[in-house]
């Protein structure tokens, strides 16, 4: 069963020395204030191998590719700090607010920009996402975007000379590694936080990292919900419980299970809550508040995260623990439900979307090119490398509840190829806004990310 998961899981796809690093490594941005970031547009090619590579985004149907620029702490001559936007809107926040990369940025005298990548956000190279244009979404078509927008920025703005250091979280963080990888010549360094680096199709050992994150974070909350679970489990075995599911988590057709495939793909989707809560937990500094003095309901201020997500809520393990320990919802079935509907349940989705032959007759559309899975991983893996890294000067932080982190390197590859795994950190931790409740682990991995970064930008 959990290998059927993470495969449905990969397609839809401190003491006073801390007080001491904390104070070094957060700046003093926020007390002085910061010029205001600003939006840019960046003609981009459509198609960068082919015959006619010199073809733009056509201007009647799309925008150019957007990206921030801030120069709050540049520094004539300083690097340039360029993070790499994944598969998600990407935010001005992330420029404008003291994230840890920013407050890298101003201890190094560095200008810091944020690329959107290609189909995503404003970025929308054919302005429409049919089966045709989707051709165009490829890693090696979005680091040619990296590759092509480095070299002519730098010529625009006259920094050719400046080091450049390439960042990115998550699959940003992969194509910031690769682009370090492909491009020496181009990037001095690389951050690839929570980055995956092997590609692999069945990818079971996700769901493995979210039940043992769980129960070493709140052991009793990892028992409640598995009994949700086993509850759902024991009621899927009889028909006659399948109305009392639907009218439950209100789903959007009958409940028909033609195959473990349909089971697998049910529970899939109860799982997401949970997933979500290991994965990120505290990224967004609490901005995700299960309301105290309403119970069971959420207080989530509009943020870009949220915009990103379509609105989907979120919790935190702390949130999420707090929900199902929380009597008056009921058995831990009925505070599971209340999850799932505040989970799911919005102006865009009335209803629960969990049935697997609806998503099957996407997957089957015969509009797309089908083809085994297991050669686009073998292709990826025998492109990039996979665990095989090779290069310099890249730096590769993983946190250990990170579901993520068993497709990153956790390890030492060489002393200019380091690892820095983070105990008890989550998705990307090291990337994100400090926290006076951040871990002594944490505060610690972020400075010797700069103090490894400042080094290698002195030679």
């Amino acid at each position: 069963m959990a290998q059927v998961l993470g495969w449905l899981l990969l397609l839809l796809f401190c003491s006073s020395a801390q007080s001491f690093l904390w104070r070094r490594t957060r700046g003093s941005y926020s007390s002085k204030g910061m010029h205001p970031s600003r939006a840019g547009s960046f003609p981009q090619k459509l198609d960068h191998f082919s015959k006619n590579s010199s073809q733009l985004w056509p201007q009647v149907k799309s925008n150019d590719q957007r990206y921030f620029i801030n120069d709050a702490f540049y520094k004539p001559g300083g690097p340039v700090f360029l993070m790499i936007g994944g598969a998600w809107i990407a935010c001005e926040s992330w420029v404008s607010i003291s994230k840890t990369w920013v407050t890298y940025a101003e201890r190094l005298g560095a200008l810091f920009l944020l690329l959107e990548h290609r189909f995503y956000g404003h970025s929308q190279p054919t302005g429409d996402l049919s089966t045709a244009s989707l051709h165009y979404l490829s890693s090696r078509q979005a680091l040619a975007d990296i590759a092509n927008f480095r070299t002519e920025i730098a010529k625009k703005m006259g920094l050719t000379k400046n080091n450049w250091v390439a960042y990115g979280c998550s699959y940003g963080g992969s194509l910031a590694v690769w682009s370090r990888l492909k491009h020496p010549d181009l990037f001095a360094a690389a951050v690839g936080s929570s980055a995956p680096i092997k590609a692999k199709a069945n990818f079971y050992e996700y769901l493995e990292v979210v039940q043992r994150s769980l129960a070493t974070h709140n052991s009793k909350c990892f028992q409640t919900v598995k009994e949700a679970f086993d509850q759902v489990v024991k009621m899927l075995r009889f028909p006659k419980y399948y109305r009392k599911l639907e009218r439950d988590f209100t789903l959007c057709k009958r409940l028909k299970l033609y195959s473990a495939m349909d089971k697998a793909y049910f529970l899939e989707r109860l799982i997401f809550p949970v997933e979500l809560a290991v994965q990120h937990n505290k990224n967004e500094k609490n901005d995700k508040i299960l309301s105290p003095s309403t119970p069971g309901t959420l207080f989530i201020p509009p943020t870009c995260s949220r915009i990103a997500l379509g609105e989907q809520l979120s919790f935190s393990m702390d949130e999420l623990c707090d929900a199902m320990a929380n009597t008056s919802l009921g058995s831990p079935y009925h505070r599971y439900v209340r999850i799932i509907l505040l989970t799911y349940k919005d102006k865009y989705s009335p209803c629960f979307a969990a049935h697997y032959r609806t998503k099957l007759k996407i997957l089957l559309d015969t509009s797309i090119d089908h083809h085994d899975p297991n050669i686009g991983v073998i292709s990826t893996n025998a492109y990039y490398g996979g665990f095989n890294m090779t290069g310099s000067k890249i730096i590769f932080p993983n946190g250990s509840f990170d579901p993520w982190h068993p497709l990153g390197i956790t390890k030492d590859i060489s002393k200019d190829l380091p690892a820095v795994f983070i105990k008890g950190a989550v998705h990307c931790a090291d990337m994100f806004e400090q926290n006076d409740t951040d871990s002594a682990e944490l505060i610690q991995a972020r400075e010797k990310i700069f103090q490894l970064l400042q080094k290698w930008l002195k030679q």
